[in-house]
């Protein structure tokens, strides 16, 4: 097995390690481990749907100028997102709701910038600033109501 053999493959590796050592040392405010976990699998199972139909049957991207799936485009889309949305649920606060859905909206493009201005992933039909709404929309809306599912006596994690 090769690493770095794709250009722009270091950001992917910087960006996973850095979101992995915040995942594991950050102060746990809204979420346990048990809370963190399940949120990983839960965000990192949308996040495969979601790039496999618009990366592979829509072709809206290419990761690493190949239509296979690397290790790098595995650990990407299985950490990055996942780790984001653990690290959002986490600190999440429902007064500021609307500030912290704006700051990881414009986390989320520039990481995605990046990603696309490193060569490592290649837009086709597609612009970078269209994720904007998609991403507001999960963290403004879908992730506050999943930490209220959380925090439900059912669930209760």
């Amino acid at each position: 097995m090769e690493i770095m053999k794709y250009e722009g493959e270091w950001y992917v590796w910087t960006i996973l390690f850095i979101t992995i050592l915040i995942v594991i040392f950050m102060p746990k405010k809204n979420l346990t481990w048990a809370g963190i976990f399940i949120t990983i699998l839960f965000s990192g199972g949308l996040t495969w749907i979601g790039d496999t139909i618009a990366g592979s049957i829509i072709d809206l991207f290419t990761l690493a100028k190949k239509q296979t799936i690397e290790l790098t485009d595995s650990l990407l889309i299985s950490f990055v997102p996942s780790g984001i949305a653990a690290i959002y649920v986490n600190f999440i606060k429902p007064k500021k709701e609307w500030v912290w859905a704006i700051v990881f909206t414009l986390l989320c493009f520039f990481l995605e910038l990046g990603l696309v201005k490193v060569g490592y992933m290649i837009n086709h039909n597609w612009e970078t600033w269209y994720g904007i709404p998609v991403y507001f929309i999960a963290f403004r809306f879908f992730f506050p109501w999943y930490l209220k599912l959380l925090s439900t006596k059912l669930v209760n994690i």
